[in-house]
């Protein structure tokens, strides 16, 4: 029931049932706002046992998150997802009215066109604004049952790239782009990891370099020589921060994006900043002129993943070198292709009793 006036009080009064246990009295408030306002002071109350958590709002538990958050390679992805959650929601709704209907709603729509995997990740974002506004006591209302809400997702072993699809892809991608793909592949590195990475964080006497890695820690890296032999053929350009730029192949004016965020001017032939933008439509037109299919960018960082595994055996090798924070993720790249098991079928084979050939057919 919501806020009421009684013919004998020029009060509003809440009434309303927690877990079987009826709560109501006077709001004290002679208009409506304040007395909701009341009513949701007392409904979180009761549902903290008498702990008086102030309401958020959808809007205001976003930007919360962002705070935390909003320093960390992810969060132009994470930025993207709370936009959609805004507008699938609404701003000004509190997270204590937002029940699971409401969510299980946004799901189905979330679903069109997108796989259950990358669903599952918006909901994972959605999960941390929900679970980090609690920790600030604010009050969230009864938490989401979020493993209700997530996606079945067929696992599948990690995409490796072919000797013959690496000289056929690479083979294909853009030139100015060449570099930056061929150094994703080298390092095993994210694709915001390898955006990122400036000149001021190598140290080419020591052959290393640091870099900012999913979830905001800073860890230092080594690098090959082949390594050192991209960075070093890179062109440093005035008042670009970034090891890695792409020439533009058009001139185009200055924009504000869906996000909200000024997209500078371009100017064809000369060099910017790497972005995941640039390199979307070119990735995909290599890999369709390679004939390379189901690759992600991505899978990049998986390649190297197994190729390490293949070559060392060496679990705790590969989670240092791929910044796994566990080593379950890493097991991930320890499965085997069927050149590995017809490998060891013709080894066991060779070291089995000689096969033993019948005395005799019985004629039929």
């Amino acid at each position: 029931m919501s806020v009421y006036k009684k013919k004998d009080s020029p009060y509003f009064h809440y009434d309303f049932v927690w877990k079987g246990r009826r709560f109501y009295g006077s709001t004290g408030a002679k208009n409506k706002r304040d007395a909701l306002r009341h009513q949701d002071i007392e409904r979180a109350k009761a549902r903290h046992g008498g702990e008086a958590r102030p309401p958020i709002t959808l809007d205001e538990a976003c930007g919360l998150y962002e705070d935390k958050v909003g320093e960390t390679p992810s969060w132009i992805d994470t930025e993207r997802t709370i936009k959609a959650l805004l507008a699938g929601i609404g701003n000004a709704n509190l997270l204590s009215e937002i029940n699971q209907r409401d969510l299980l709603s946004l799901v189905a729509k979330r679903r069109a066109g997108r796989a259950n995997a990358s669903v599952n990740r918006e909901i994972e974002v959605w999960r941390a604004i929900w679970r980090w506004a609690d920790k600030a006591r604010y009050d969230v209302g009864e938490m989401p049952n979020w493993g209700a809400l997530f996606l079945k997702v067929v696992r599948t072993d990690p995409r490796e790239l072919s000797a013959i699809e690496e000289h056929k892809l690479f083979g294909e991608i853009r030139r100015d782009l060449f570099d930056f793909c061929s150094f994703a592949l080298k390092t095993g590195w994210r694709l915001s990891e390898v955006i990122g990475l400036r000149w001021v964080d190598l140290d080419m006497a020591n052959a290393s370099a640091v870099t900012r890695i999913k979830g905001g820690d800073v860890v230092k890296r080594p690098l090959t020589q082949e390594m050192i032999i991209i960075i070093a053929n890179q062109p440093r350009v005035d008042l670009i921060p970034n090891v890695f730029t792409y020439i533009a192949v058009r001139t185009r004016p200055g924009f504000v994006d869906a996000l909200g965020r000024n997209q500078p001017i371009r100017i064809k032939g000369q060099r910017y900043p790497m972005t995941e933008s640039v390199l979307r439509k070119p990735w995909v037109a290599a890999k369709e002129a390679a004939g390379v299919e189901n690759f992600r960018f991505h899978d990049l960082r998986h390649t190297r993943g197994t190729r390490i595994l293949r070559a060392t055996g060496n679990l705790a090798v590969a989670k240092e070198a791929l910044k796994h924070r566990s080593i379950k993720t890493t097991l991930r790249y320890a499965h085997a292709t069927d050149d590995d098991v017809r490998s060891a079928l013709d080894a066991s084979e060779s070291r089995s009793i000689p096969e033993v050939k019948p005395s005799h057919v019985r004629k039929v």
